[in-house]
């Protein structure tokens, strides 16, 4: 039953529960406890005032001590049996009792009364006729009686004994017994009240936990856990918070992750359609000169002229697969073979191959590698790169015209002096097999895979670069910071 319950209700039942024991457990134990204590209380009081009669007794003569204890009997309501030598004398407090000596029958020991904890208690000393034996103290109410011997300092003998009344403990006890259903019902409905406040201030910021994972279960970007305290239940709302806060960024990152790989997908699909299209065109002219050459169809006659050319074609298709091979490597690459590599050298290196080229172009190459510096990359993907954007630059540049290659501010810039590519097709232009309109023949031999792989390569290294049109031509830039 009790796990069906909310939390509110059960801490509410608990805490009154647990309140409500105490308070009866601690009603009974005062009204069991109060006989004890009180009895022990008014014994020690009435030890301490024999002993303070008996020693002021001892300081004064007879006639004097008699006063003192007349005085005491008065200050402290209590009745005083005083005997000095063969003179005894009894004292009544302002509660007036019958009282009889008779010495020899009344001891201390034999004053006890039954069912009371405490000693030295009567109720009365009645025989069984109502009678009194000579002279015996007579005490109709529940009393403590205290009893000494005393030498005077003259060696006269004495003993002092004292009555207290506890008739008031009696009337006190009636009361506590007739206002403890009054007390128990008002402590009982106090701990109502507090334990309605209690279990609302422990359970409303649980709530209020559970009200926000609700939203947060929706996935609700704006849920927010309050942190109102440092204590547990602080702690409690912010590790929610971290922990929805966690979960957002990983389904964000999720998210991208998908995107980025459907994108990928889409890519090499793009790319393999580009590819077949771009083998299916020579291989189709190829085999139109083949054909034409085995039936002997007009120039095709000339076999020699037509082989040749077929040679080429297939030189270029060979090309162009090792291309795409190595392209489609780019993305199933893991582990990069990575070392601590000069820039300035790397490009120094790559540029070799194309002076050559370049001469017979009358294409003047400036460099400046002053400010070059070091970088962690695989050397055989980076040279790739590198290779590309140069031979890009060496093939597109103007006949007689200019390249300039200069590191500055861990910009790694190649500029070319040509006609600049128009904003259409640069948007275009670091896709698989794209080729600006005016370069669509391939008499520069290219085949559209060179920008392509150069942006696959920054990529694994999430480097900035871009492809630019300025005054002179265009400008390539790689940001290394």
């Amino acid at each position: 039953m009790m796990n069906k319950l909310k939390l509110f209700s059960k801490t509410y039942i608990f805490t009154m529960g647990i309140i409500s024991v105490i308070i009866l457990i601690s009603n009974v134990l005062i009204y069991l406890a109060l006989p004890k204590v009180y009895v022990n209380n008014k014994q020690k009081e009435a030890d301490k005032i024999i002993e303070d009669l008996i020693e002021q007794v001892n300081k004064s003569d007879n006639k004097e001590s008699f006063k003192i204890a007349k005085n005491f009997a008065e200050k402290y309501n209590i009745q005083v049996l005083l005997t000095i030598g063969d003179e005894k004398r009894v004292f009544q407090g302002l509660h007036k009792v019958d009282i009889y000596v008779n010495e020899e029958e009344i001891t201390e020991n034999s004053l006890i009364i039954p069912n009371l904890s405490g000693e030295n208690i009567i109720e009365s000393f009645d025989d069984e006729n109502g009678e009194i034996f000579g002279q015996y103290i007579n005490i109709n109410n529940l009393s403590i009686i205290k009893s000494r011997d005393f030498k005077k300092s003259n060696d006269v003998n004495g003993s002092a004994k004292i009555v207290m009344d506890l008739e008031s403990f009696t009337e006190t006890r009636d009361i506590i017994l007739k206002i403890l259903p009054y007390s128990i019902f008002i402590s009982l409905l106090i701990a109502l009240i507090a334990s309605y406040i209690y279990a609302r201030k422990i359970t409303t910021p649980i709530k209020e936990i559970c009200d926000v994972t609700k939203k947060m279960e929706n996935l609700n970007k704006e849920a927010f856990c309050e942190v109102k305290t440092e204590d547990e239940i602080g702690i409690l709302a912010a590790n929610v918070n971290s922990l929805y806060e966690n979960l957002l960024n990983t389904i964000v990152s999720l998210e991208e992750e998908i995107k980025n790989v459907s994108e990928s997908e889409k890519i090499k699909v793009d790319f393999l359609r580009s590819a077949s299209h771009e083998l299916k065109t020579p291989l189709m002219s190829m085999y139109i000169m083949i054909e034409n050459m085995l039936y002997d169809i007009g120039k095709y006659k000339n076999h020699y002229i037509y082989l040749e050319k077929c040679k080429d074609i297939v030189s270029e298709l060979s090309k162009m697969v090792q291309e795409i091979l190595d392209t489609s490597k780019l993305n199933i690459i893991n582990n990069k073979n990575e070392s601590v590599l000069d820039l300035g050298s790397l490009v120094q290196k790559n540029i070799e191959p194309y002076k050559l080229i370049a001469k017979s172009k009358k294409i003047n190459i400036k460099m400046n590698l002053k400010e070059s510096f070091n970088i962690k990359v695989d050397e055989k993907l980076f040279t790739k790169a590198i290779s590309n954007i140069i031979s890009n630059a060496v093939n597109y540049t103007d006949e007689g015209k200019e390249i300039r290659i200069y590191i500055k501010d861990k910009k790694l810039i190649i500029e070319n002096d040509c006609k600049p590519i128009s904003e259409e097709h640069l948007a275009h232009i670091f896709e698989a097999f794209y080729r600006v309109d005016f370069d669509r023949n391939k008499s520069s031999g290219g085949n559209g895979l060179g920008l392509y792989i150069v942006q696959q390569i920054l990529k694994m290294y999430n480097l900035d670069y871009s492809f630019k049109s300025i005054l002179t031509g265009m400008s390539f830039e790689v940001d290394f910071n």
